[in-house]
C-alpha cells in the first residue's frame, strides 16, 4: 500500500514521440508502483497504489488496516514517499502562492502564508497484534489510524486572499 503523489520522475523520464520504449507505457505509472513491489518480493493480497496527495499515505495506512482487519491480508506494508526532483511542481505551487515565501509551514496561525514541501520516505510492516504476540512476548508498538473528513472545503485550497 504504497501513498504517493507528484510526478516528477515521470516528468524527467518523458520522451520525444519518436524515442519512446516499450517500457514507457506502464514504467512510470502510479498506478503500478504498488504491484511492482507485490511481484518483486512475491507478496500476494491487495496490492493498491493510493494517490490523495498530502494524505496519501494516511489513506494507504487506512486501507491497509482495513484489509488486514477484513481478512484480506494477514500483514501488509505501508509507505509513503515525496521526492523533489524537477521543478514543475514547486514553480506551479508558488504560482498558484501554495508555498510560503518562507519555505516555512506554519498551521493553525495567523502568520500561516503558504507551506514549506519536504522530502521524505517512510515505510511500516503492519500485524495483527495477536499475532505479533504469538511472535514477540510484549510487543510495545500499538498504531491506531484516524482519518478527518472536511466537507465543507468547497476547493482544494481555501485561501484567505486572492
Amino acid at each position: 500500500f504504497p501513498g504517493l503523489m507528484n510526478r516528477d520522475y515521470e516528468i524527467m523520464a518523458s520522451r520525444a514521440v519518436n524515442e519512446i520504449n516499450h517500457y514507457d507505457g506502464t514504467g512510470t505509472a502510479m498506478s503500478i508502483a504498488a504491484n511492482r513491489v507485490s511481484f518483486t518480493f512475491n507478496l500476494t493480497g491487495p496490492s493498491l497504489t493510493v494517490d490523495t496527495a498530502c494524505s496519501s499515505f494516511l489513506f494507504a495506512l487506512h486501507y491497509a488496516l482495513r484489509a488486514i482487519k477484513s481478512g484480506d491480508c494477514e500483514a501488509a506494508i505501508c509507505g509513503g514517499v515525496n521526492c523533489i526532483i524537477h521543478p514543475r511542481t514547486f514553480v506551479s505551487l508558488t504560482k498558484a502562492k501554495m508555498i510560503s515565501p518562507e519555505g516555512i509551514s506554519k498551521p493553525f496561525s495567523k502568520k500561516a502564508d503558504g507551506y514549506g514541501r519536504g522530502e521524505g520516505c517512510g515505510v511500516v510492516f503492519l500485524k495483527p497484534l495477536k499475532k505479533v504476540r504469538v511472535l514477540v512476548k510484549q510487543p510495545e508498538v500499538r498504531l491506531v489510524a484516524c482519518l478527518n473528513f472536511v466537507s465543507s472545503a468547497l476547493t482544494m485550497t481555501i485561501p484567505e486572499k486572492f
